[in-house]
């Protein structure tokens, strides 16, 4: 019904002005599909996928229009259908809420039982090659990095690239049995020996496969641009970073971008710098950063542990954009700007979300609380005209002396808006708008606010 993964996230993107793209679509949809029981407001949606609200409003606004929604915060059933055959997903948040960053040896029972079979499987791993920086994780760190990919929406439906995978995180990603690809890129074939037999025991080499590769070599054009995220632990130089790195760049579609966890020991405050100053230059971005994250068996020239990147590739649409005019304001809100401005009025624009049916229907239930307001406002009217639609839906627009106050329902949305523009009367345009939010009570909603200028003066 929606059609291509891509497309479809590609198109809300665009529509709503989402500067994340199709990418920040998928993780919007990812939350929502996890937590379908919940019913989230725009601010608790918005702090787990890091988008700002209105920008979240308006996506969900966009698939609401083509039936991805049944509501503001709820999935169609064709909707949930599509997630689950086109993207893959498989987990909810019951699975994954015992999740815990708060320490690296940390991890719940729940998921030792879960994993049981890999952990068992790890104690067979071939021992440290010394000759290629081996270092062999603690089974809780592979189980932590395979379930951060899984939180993070990288292992549902995704083609998954590993270079070097002497730690055995390929068998924890496998073994979720949700990734459309993994393949293993290693110079070691005792390793890869080791996964096959761990893929071909569990009937998983339909989807977790390896290969034999020097990675000082260029990859073969079939994996190019061809995956969607990626995970390494490289040698623990400057020199292997950076070469990890841009080798790991050209596996990730560059239209849509990708994102890569890297595991990597502490350095010198400047070789800290120059691997940052890489991952910025191949033009990743830093997302997470976690401190002391992997623990191994061995690496005591590292202390036993290793830091983690969790990296994003910025789409090369975007890498290629250039502004043309530098931004020297260093604030969201611009107070020189708002003061230099001849203003003529102050307007809010709030949407309110899941309204009881009694104040969307009922008109004179609605001009009542609206009158109330406009005197407990102090604000004065001068008329109020009311439409009432077939079948329904109400339009109440009245006219101030300080100017106007518009309220427009949409009952089978749960939805109304409202628009209060006020001449020289800011306070009373908040106390009107706070009064009618308290009476009214949405389930959630959105206010913005703006001064109304004037053009200058032609002479």
């Amino acid at each position: 019904m929606f059609g291509n993964p891509q497309t479809f996230c590609r198109s809300i993107a665009e529509k709503s002005n989402l500067q994340e793209g199709a990418r920040g679509v998928e993780r919007i949809i990812l939350e929502m599909y996890r937590r379908q029981t919940q019913k989230m407001t725009n601010k608790e949606l918005s702090r787990y996928v890091r988008i700002p609200i209105p920008v979240l409003s308006a996506v969900r606004g966009e698939m609401l229009k083509v039936g991805f929604l049944k509501t503001k915060s709820i999935l169609s059933s064709a909707a949930i259908e599509w997630i689950q055959g086109k993207l893959g997903l498989a987990y909810s948040y019951e699975f994954l809420k015992d999740f815990s960053m708060d320490s690296s040896l940390k991890v719940s029972k729940k998921y030792l039982e879960f994993f049981n079979p890999v952990i068992e499987y790890l104690n067979h791993r071939p021992p440290p090659e010394y000759k290629y920086d081996q270092s062999r994780s603690i089974p809780e760190t592979v189980l932590k990095r395979a379930l951060l990919m899984l939180r993070n929406g990288d292992v549902e439906g995704k083609r998954i690239a590993i270079l070097g995978d002497d730690d055995g995180v390929s068998l924890a990603l496998g073994f979720l049995e949700c990734a459309k690809e993994i393949l293993v890129i290693d110079i070691d074939s005792r390793v890869l020996e080791f996964i096959d037999s761990f893929a071909y025991e569990k009937n998983l080499t339909n989807v977790l496969n390896t290969q034999l590769w020097d990675i000082r070599t260029t990859f073969p054009k079939k994996w190019q641009r061809h995956f969607d995220t990626f995970e390494t632990d490289p040698p623990y130089t400057v020199a292997g970073f950076k070469l990890f790195i841009d080798q790991a760049l050209t596996l990730l579609n560059p239209v849509k971008g990708g994102r890569g966890y890297v595991s990597f020991g502490a350095k010198s405050p400047h070789e800290t710098w120059l691997c940052q100053q890489h991952l910025l230059e191949a033009g990743f971005s830093i997302e997470e950063f976690f401190q002391g994250f992997n623990r191994y068996h061995g690496a005591t020239i590292l202390g036993n542990t290793s830091n983690l990147y969790v990296i994003s590739s910025v789409p090369q649409k975007l890498r290629l954009f250039e502004t043309k005019h530098s931004e020297k304001t260093i604030y969201t809100f611009d107070e020189k700007k708002v003061k230099e401005l001849p203003t003529v009025g102050y307007q809010i624009v709030a949407e309110f979300y899941g309204v009881k049916p009694t104040y969307l229907n009922e008109a004179k239930k609605l001009t009542d609380i609206l009158q109330s307001g406009i005197k407990e406002s102090q604000l004065k009217m001068e008329e109020m005209f009311v439409k009432e639609y077939s079948p329904y839906g109400l339009s109440i627009i009245a006219i101030l002396v300080e100017s106007h106050c518009h309220l427009h329902t949409w009952p089978e949305w749960d939805y109304l808006s409202l628009d209060i523009f006020v001449c020289e009367a800011r306070e009373k345009a908040e106390k009107l708008f706070q009064y009618l939010l308290k009476i009214i009570d949405p389930l959630d909603y959105h206010k913005f606010q703006f001064f109304r200028g004037r053009p200058p003066s032609i002479e």
